[in-house]
């Protein structure tokens, strides 16, 4: 059933988006309801995320913090965020998805909320470790969902979109967030994602119930852990989770600390410097989809190693740009390689594992990654600090072009005799 936008709003208030998804059945073609909704859902973290590059000079003022003390928001959130992976994503193949994604939504309301009551820059790095947690619960899930519902043949193009969430993000979410925050102050900016969550949750309880959770109860939640050890002995999980560190902490660490860099540098206020991530956003939310179109057709293994190549060099040349046209542009190119590969990447490490265990794997996969954005960007601040913006670029334009070479090198495309999912 092909369906337009207003003919969506229209049947979520009908209540009949339950309807439409077909309860319980694996998507055999494109389902673009269920492909609004996990959009959604990942939009509410990875805006949230974001928005923080563009706030970090206004909180380094407000809570009078230094910029490597700042960057401890984003290593809690990361942090936090890697441990409800590690129970989500094994708890979600035995009792489904539907149930964590609609806790995450929930939590992640009551954290938001909690942020904008913050007054002090302890508060709020509670708040934003609470926020990670649902994140967390969020990001494996969602994901999980999609590659359990949606067969290898199209998954590239459906991650694809679900992903356009991560680019999504810097064209709404980001640039609005600048604006409440140089009019209104940071604090009104988490309330307004506290409202937005809680939209999203009511959204979210027509999504499909999961089948699988009465066929795989009985394996239970000590089987899926076990089954990270497992995960380990392949060379070709390993190479993935390596991927996922540095997919992760190359991009997040990049994106960090722009917005310090160019207040520093070139005295930007907080409102312009959303426009650069707006012109990223831009460029990737055609990438989004369009790379994983062309995934399925000439491979995503192929894919995703050409766009981090083409990432690694547009991050590498960015610190060397001044205000205005170029910057834009080359920032721009940033955020279409990065779209590039986000749907081809993520459909191939999905076909990795079995659907019964795939949300075990991407939990594990999802722990790598927030242990690299940790990482990356507990590094970048004390890099920053010492060594200006241009060390941060360098760092995360050579995490970015070691994937590459992990693909090339550990990652085998996948030729599935058919659909494995459930």
């Amino acid at each position: 059933m092909r369906v337009d936008a207003r003919q969506f709003s229209g049947l979520i208030l009908a209540g009949e988006v339950g309807r439409l998804y077909g309860p319980g059945s694996i998507s055999q073609s494109m389902d673009y309801l269920l492909v609004a909704n996990l959009f959604l859902l990942l939009f509410l973290g990875l805006a949230d995320n974001q928005m923080i590059a563009a706030l970090l000079p206004t909180l380094v003022s407000s809570l009078h913090v230094t910029v490597r003390l700042a960057g401890l928001l984003v290593v809690a959130y990361s942090a936090a965020a890697a441990v409800a992976a590690f129970v989500s994503g094994p708890l979600s193949d035995t009792y489904g998805r539907r149930a964590f994604l609609l806790v995450g939504a929930a939590g992640f309301t009551l954290a938001s909320w909690s942020a904008s009551r913050a007054e002090t820059f302890r508060g709020l790095l509670l708040a934003r470790a609470l926020t990670g947690l649902a994140a967390g619960v969020i990001s494996t899930c969602s994901i999980a969902f999609a590659g359990d519902r949606f067969p290898y043949a199209v998954r590239g193009k459906a991650i694809g979109l679900i992903s356009s969430a991560y680019f999504a993000a810097p064209i709404i979410g980001v640039p609005l967030a600048g604006q409440v925050a140089d009019r209104f102050g940071w604090r009104l900016v988490f309330a307004f994602f506290a409202g937005l969550s809680l939209v999203v949750f009511f959204v979210s309880l027509r999504l499909p119930k999961d089948d699988r959770a009465s066929a795989l109860s009985s394996a239970g939640f000590q089987a899926s852990v076990q089954a990270f050890r497992s995960f380990l002995k392949r060379r070709d999980i390993r190479a993935a989770l390596c991927i996922a560190f540095l997919v992760s902490g190359g991009l997040v660490g990049f994106i960090t600390y722009i917005g310090q860099w160019l207040h520093d540098r070139f005295s930007i206020a907080t409102g312009e410097i959303t426009m650069v991530f707006m012109a990223g956003g831009l460029a990737s939310l055609v990438g989004a989809p369009l790379g994983g179109m062309l995934s399925d057709k000439w491979g995503k293994r192929t894919v995703s190693i050409a766009s981090n190549i083409q990432l690694a060099l547009a991050v590498a040349l960015v610190p060397f740009l001044r205000w205005g046209p170029a910057l834009f542009l080359v920032f721009g190119a940033t955020g279409l390689g990065a779209a590039f590969r986000q749907g081809p990447l993520t459909a191939l490490m999905t076909e990795l594992v079995p659907a019964a265990r795939r949300g075990a794997f991407i939990a594990l996969r999802n722990i790598s990654s927030q242990i690299g954005i940790g990482i990356a960007a507990l590094a970048g601040g004390i890099l920053y600090q010492w060594h200006g913006y241009f060390a941060v670029a360098s760092l995360c334009a050579v995490m970015t072009a070691l994937v590459a070479v992990l693909l090339a090198t550990h990652i085998i495309e996948p030729q599935p005799a058919a659909d494995r999912s459930i």
